[in-house]
């Protein structure tokens, strides 16, 4: 195990308020606080709706003031029994709360909580149960994405390249994200009920509802029909309804799809800005830290195909220190910005300059508008923007570029500036 790594993530959840709870949820709970007839397991079905209360209930009613009283207490019903009102009501007003405008912005606990929503319409019989078992199932990849987003970019980015998703994790962090939440759960105190669906070995039942509804979930939120049809037609779990799964996941589907079409530039929009304000009161190390967590943004947000980072070098020629998307090693290895001989290619032209340059078909450009080799390396890029990164001359570039219909819009650039300068501390003033 990592031991660096793992201190970074406990430093890190120790200096912040948490997971943000959903708001809405959080004001069901206190209302129903004041009522003395409320039951302990009605309360519990409002609490493992959501990840941030189900996880602290469940830690508090573990530790060593709570524990002695119930041992191993894997279940909310008995936490709330044991925590009684008051110690309840101090876990929810110290937890963070967030909108669901807000809440949909964090993908990875997004995601996670539309899977326990679809695990409790998968086994109603045993609805906690199934419910905190995929809260917890996916807690590594949650922590991470959520206090590591500087190593959680770098795995990103080399899963977009091709690797597989656990040799990244190792690659990056030292183990996987199934490590990782096996760690943090014992970190908690959690009981080995807990621990044993995230390392699998658990519950049969609870493991297989939690594995299939985080990936479910995934897919959902990409709007990859077919592929979440074909998911569930290979569900193998004694009692479930399949039709009845269908039918759920396609109103889910249909929700999403038509939110989409309502709100995407202005969702897309505060994401950016949302993104914007993260990475801006986040210190960052080095230029290529922060490229990897705006570009991994980027792409999420833009749908990108590349983001790439030039940096002038001593020669005068521009090169890339850093770039997100398929094909990274060979771009930096073979695309290099000339600037001691005469060129008219759009890079040049933001060079000496100093402007953004959008183009919105490559098709449409000779071929001298484009450095050499570039055809040939990104044959599928249909539209690009260069972004000039300069204090007093340009001494780098941002670079985006997409491949299919995606594109970027005038309020989405108007944010992409203020991410680009976020960049001018790194080069020479």
């Amino acid at each position: 195990m990592n031991n660096a790594v793992l201190d970074k993530l406990y430093a890190e959840m120790n200096q912040s308020r948490g997971v943000p709870a959903l708001e809405s949820t959080v004001m069901s709970i206190l209302g129903s606080l004041h009522n003395i007839r409320v039951q302990p397991d009605h309360m519990a079905g409002k609490i493992v709706q959501d990840f941030a209360l189900t996880q602290k209930v469940l830690r508090l009613a573990n530790s060593p003031m709570y524990g002695p009283f119930a041992p191993e207490t894997s279940s909310v019903t008995n936490a709330v029994r044991v925590l009684g009102s008051d110690a309840l009501l101090h876990v929810v007003l110290n937890t963070s709360m967030a909108t669901n405008e807000e809440m949909q912005q964090r993908e990875c606990l997004a995601k996670i909580l539309m899977a326990s929503d679809l695990a409790r319409n998968l086994c109603a019989q045993r609805a906690e149960a199934v419910s905190i078992a995929t809260l917890m199932v996916d807690l590594g990849n949650l922590m991470t994405t959520t206090f590591l987003p500087e190593e959680s970019a770098l795995v990103h980015q080399k899963v977009v390249s091709g690797a597989e998703q656990d040799v990244a994790a190792i690659d990056v962090l030292g183990m996987t994200h199934q490590q990782v939440g096996i760690e943090v759960a014992r970190h908690w105190g959690y009981p080995r009920s807990i621990v044993s669906i995230i390392d699998g070995t658990g519950d049969p039942t609870l493991v297989g509802v939690a594995r299939f509804s985080n990936e479910a979930s995934s897919l959902i939120r990409d709007g990859r029909t077919s592929e979440v049809h074909h998911l569930v037609k290979r569900l193998e779990l004694p009692g479930i309804d399949k039709s009845s799964v269908l039918g759920w996941i396609d109103r889910k589907l249909d929700e999403g799809t038509l939110t989409d079409r309502r709100s995407r530039s202005v969702t897309r929009e505060s994401q950016l800005e949302q993104l914007h304000k993260d990475v801006q009161q986040s210190e960052w190390t080095s230029m290529e830290s922060l490229a990897g967590a705006i570009f991994a943004g980027l792409h999420q947000i833009l749908h990108s195909a590349h983001c790439l980072l030039f940096t002038k070098m001593r020669s005068g020629d521009f090169r890339i220190c850093y770039g997100y998307g398929k094909g990274i090693d060979e771009l930096r290895s073979k695309i290099r910005i000339a600037t001691t001989e005469h060129h008219t290619t759009a890079f040049h032209a933001v060079i000496r300059n100093n402007v953004d340059i959008s183009i919105a078909d490559v098709t449409k450009l000779k071929p001298s508008a484009l450095p050499d080799g570039y055809t040939t390396l990104l044959p599928e890029i249909r539209r690009f923007v260069i972004l000039p990164i300069a204090n007093k001359s340009v001494s780098g570039l941002m670079y985006c570029d997409w491949d299919g219909t995606n594109t970027i819009g005038q309020a989405d650039l108007v944010v992409v500036r203020k991410l680009r300068n976020l960049f001018l501390p790194f080069f020479p003033a």
